[in-house]
């Protein structure tokens, strides 16, 4: 049984519903991957899809973001409709994480990725990008890094050793030459959410936040991704960014929100809990 709660991190009136799904169901030869499920996330919201392994998170995530067909319920993005309009769809929601499908290349430079990336959304006569609009990219990750390792240091006492935030830094030179393969895990993340954010799209979906074994990593990506949506709403307020991610367990969300409390300012914040069916 899935259950749906909400925590508002404001008093504002929450906005129209940037995503909803009905009674949205995903069946396959060895039984249901999840069914029955009601989700609003209102425009600049944070949705948390919590759940074990194997409960359906990645599948969910996918399926709204018109990757993969569901086999029951109504869904859209705002007026888009997922099942008739998967194309579309992914036009407005892009993947900052999942595994297999966002995977970066160990032998390319960072500046390779971000240049490809920014290639593949330019005009197909255009096949460049200048240094100044790397430089730009690579700043903005950097940035929204460094926020986020701040928010360690004010953290309640006992949670992370005093070195965390002193070993955190961001592996990015001015020209992006560093190998992804010279990069943290959680360094690796960061990069991809900076890959999908270049996009623009309305809605981003993250999955799987717990593949970050050390706890305050898990921290500095929750922290990264509240900060990168609190850029976009102060730089075009009428196009906020919804953000959909997926974790086993979302304590560390709680207290990266309570040190963020002053700065960054989602909608809400609403949790949707998937539980595992049995297999066939």
């Amino acid at each position: 049984m899935q259950s749906n709660s909400h925590t508002l991190v404001d008093e504002t009136e929450q906005a129209v519903s940037h995503v909803s799904l009905r009674g949205w169901g995903l069946s396959g030869k060895q039984g249901d991957v999840f069914s029955g499920l009601d989700l609003d996330v209102p425009r600049g919201s944070v949705a948390i899809i919590q759940g074990a392994a194997g409960s359906g998170k990645t599948s969910l995530l996918l399926s709204i973001a018109g990757r993969m067909r569901v086999t029951s319920g109504e869904g859209h993005v705002g007026e888009l409709d997922i099942r008739k309009q998967p194309r579309l769809v992914r036009e407005q929601v892009t993947v900052g994480h999942i595994a297999g499908l966002t995977d970066l290349e160990n032998d390319f430079t960072l500046a390779q990725h971000i240049a490809e990336r920014l290639i593949m959304l330019q005009p197909w006569y255009k096949p460049w990008v200048s240094k100044s609009s790397l430089r730009e990219v690579i700043d903005v990750i950097r940035e929204t890094f460094a926020s986020a390792t701040g928010v360690i240091d004010r953290l309640p006492e006992g949670n992370f050793s005093t070195s965390d935030a002193k070993d955190a830094d961001f592996l990015i030179d001015d020209e992006g030459k560093a190998f992804v393969s010279e990069l943290t895990e959680l360094q690796k993340f960061l990069l991809e959410l900076g890959l999908a954010s270049l996009a623009q799209a309305p809605v981003v979906v993250l999955d799987n936040i717990d593949y970050l074994r050390e706890r305050e990593d898990r921290a500095r990506a929750w922290a990264a991704i509240l900060i990168y949506q609190e850029l976009r709403r102060k730089r075009d307020p009428e196009h906020p960014l919804t953000v959909i991610a997926s974790c086993e367990d979302s304590s560390d969300v709680d207290l990266v929100l309570d040190a963020l409390s002053t700065e960054v300012s989602p909608t809400s914040v609403s949790t949707l809990q998937l539980t595992q069916h049995p297999r066939h």
